[in-house]
């Protein structure tokens, strides 16, 4: 990179002169004007200028200067402090690192002549992460620290261009002794500016600066006071976030007993709009009252056991709980059901009782369970991708999930956020949303008319069934009697006792098959050993090795949850009801763990070599007699 005194005079007069045209054309404004965002307002601007024309030097300087303002700030990132503001398929915006060295050499020139203080802050910054040597780079964060030291504070729009304070701060903090100076000073302008402005000039976001940064730690009691004095003239969401950071900087001082009374005005604030809102029979506000309940039980638990006693609200959480699940009872009442055009499921209903009848036992059982294939893990994520890719705005938004009683069980996070197996949260929510409307689809158009069919026309009993988990390599030695019977229920009707006993019997087996895998399946602690749990199981991604990644997918989205039957969670913990007797995922859940089964004992039955090549896992058991393996259903 070139220093300033290593320009040509010539260079130099030629871009001051365009800088200078590019000022006459209005470009720059003294004043953001009201609602507008510096530094993005000044990007379109600069645009517009290059689009305008004018000489070439000018629309190549404002072109140049666009660049360098839609630069997207990453301030706690030290290393790459910028990112591109937009990322395409065809491409994206620069970054500091895409500018050529002419470039930056024409900022050098213009850096000091720029007439916008967080532009030519903006451009330092550039220059310090560009520069080669040490000194430069120190040389270029001063000037960096002066231009955002000039800014007028109370003119900007702190909810995006504070960003520019934030990096300057975090330059000033890295900067060591030979920055103090102006760390201090740009300190105390935030201080000052967090202690005497008014709600409209965001002096809320300068205090949480200055906290984030670990400064003004002396002036922690007087911002508190200013902070809590802001709430009481602020509307209601806005109050709360006061008191909330009057609660951080009581913290900060040491005074605990004000950052509990500071709490507790935010409980009291949500408890109070929660009681506000209209409640009757047929009202849209019980999602709403149930959220409030549900932060100020959260805002409640932050306030120590012994600080709740002193205040007087120990019973509290007790009180808040019952309101929390009658919210969430009363929002069942009040949802809708979704109804689209009726499915005609007439002809798979008559392609799948042909398919069973009129054969032997064993050939039609195994005409049954080859009514369908797993579901494709694959087909499934893109079927889902392609859903969100028509219908992006749903992938912004969280979701509540409610249990059938009222209960919040899960919230999941929009695109982006925390990764549920592997997917992206908003396609897994889709995944098992299609997933779940495949199950009652199918259960209903093909598995239940055909069960009928095939149950009345073959009367197969326990044994037969005792006979198929023994010739199946998936079967657990020690439980083939077990899911024998289970299965046997199923056949018999009754699908919800088979799937109570199923649904445990699924997670031992993914917990023996892991084990034979060399898989720890359990944990010590403190001299006592206990199982991992199912859902934990699953997380592995060792899972989709041992059993492949769509019986993987199907043990997730059928028995593991919170978002989807969740079926193991629900038989464990007693939480399924009389309506749950013939229902679609019972059902479902029977004709999965038949099919699990049958298809190693078939193969076994007709190819060993190749059932042997497809068993998930290795195992010690003895070999099933040669009269067991090979003996048909009887009908």
């Amino acid at each position: 990179m070139t220093d300033a005194g290593e320009v040509s005079n010539g260079f130099s007069d030629r871009w001051l002169a365009a800088l200078r045209d590019l000022e006459a054309s209005k470009v720059f404004r003294a004043s953001p004007t009201q609602d507008e965002d510096r530094l993005p307002s000044l990007w379109l601007r600069l645009r517009a200028a290059r689009d305008n024309g004018g000489s070439a030097d000018v629309v190549e300087l404002a072109s140049l200067l666009s660049q360098v303002a839609s630069f997207s700030p990453r301030a706690d990132d030290w290393s790459a402090p910028y990112e591109p503001m937009l990322t395409m398929v065809e491409g994206r915006t620069a970054i500091p690192s895409d500018l050529t060295d002419v470039q930056i050499e024409v900022l050098v020139v213009v850096s000091d002549a720029l007439p916008d203080h967080l532009l030519r802050a903006r451009v330092y910054d550039v220059l310090a992460i560009r520069s080669l040597t040490g000194a430069d780079r120190a040389r270029w964060y001063q000037a960096e620290m002066g231009a955002v030291i000039e800014a007028t504070l109370g003119g900007e729009r702190w909810m995006r261009d504070r960003d520019m304070w934030d990096r300057a701060l975090l330059v000033g903090r890295r900067g060591g002794k030979p920055m103090a100076a102006s760390l201090q000073k740009l300190t105390q302008i935030l201080i000052d500016h967090a202690l005497t402005a008014d709600l409209a000039e965001f002096p809320g976001p300068v205090a949480d600066l200055l906290d984030k940064h670990g400064l003004a730690r002396d002036r922690a009691g007087a911002l508190a006071a200013r902070m809590r004095n802001l709430a009481s003239s602020a509307e209601l969401e806005p109050a709360r976030s006061y008191r909330e950071r009057a609660a951080r900087w009581h913290g900060v001082a040491g005074n605990s007993d004000e950052v509990s009374v500071d709490r507790l005005a935010v409980v009291n604030s949500l408890i109070a709009e929660a009681e506000g809102l209209s409640l009757g029979p047929d009202s849209d506000s019980h999602p709403r009252s149930a959220y409030l309940y549900e932060r100020a039980m959260k805002a409640l638990r932050m306030i120590p056991r012994k600080q709740r006693e002193k205040l007087g609200v120990s019973a509290l959480t007790t009180e808040l709980g019952r309101r929390i699940r009658a919210a969430g009872a009363a929002t069942l009442g009040t949802m809708g059901v979704l109804e689209s055009e009726s499915v005609d499921l007439s002809e798979a209903r008559d392609h799948s009782v042909a398919a069973v009848s009129g054969k032997p036992a064993l050939e039609a059982l195994r005409a049954f369970v080859d009514l369908s294939s797993f579901s494709s893990l694959q087909d499934e994520r893109d079927r889902a991708e392609k859903i969100l890719a028509e219908h992006p705005l749903q992938t912004l938004f969280s979701n509540v999930h409610f249990a059938s009683d009222g209960r919040v069980v899960h919230r999941s996070g929009g695109q982006g956020g925390e990764p549920i197996y592997g997917e992206d949260p908003a396609t897994w929510r889709q995944m098992i949303q299609a997933y779940e409307i495949k199950v009652s689809l199918m259960v209903q158009g093909m598995l239940a008319p055909a069960w009928m069919a095939l149950s009345n026309e073959h009367r197969l009993m326990l044994g037969d069934f005792v006979a198929i988990m023994r010739g199946s390599s998936i079967i657990p030695s020690d439980r083939e009697l077990l899911i024998a019977q289970a299965l046997y229920y199923g056949y018999d009707g009754d699908f919800l006792t088979s799937a109570q006993l199923l649904a445990p019997q699924i997670e031992n087996m993914v917990r023996l098959h892991l084990r034979n895998a060399g898989q720890q399946t359990s944990t010590i602690d403190r001299g006592v050993e206990q199982e991992i749990g199912l859902t934990a199981l699953m997380g592995r991604e060792s899972v989709s090795e041992i059993f492949g990644e769509d019986i993987a997918f199907e043990i997730r989205a059928l028995f593991c949850g919170p978002i989807g039957p969740n079926l193991r969670n629900n038989f464990a913990h007693g939480l399924v009801s009389d309506d749950s007797v013939r229902s679609v995922h019972a059902i479902y859940c029977w004709w999965f763990v038949l099919r699990l089964a049958f298809v190693p004992f078939w193969n076994r039955l007709h190819d060993a070599r190749t059932a042997d090549s497809h068993e998930p896992a290795e195992r010690d058991r003895p070999s099933a007699r040669e009269g067991e393996t090979g003996s048909e259903p009887g009908p």
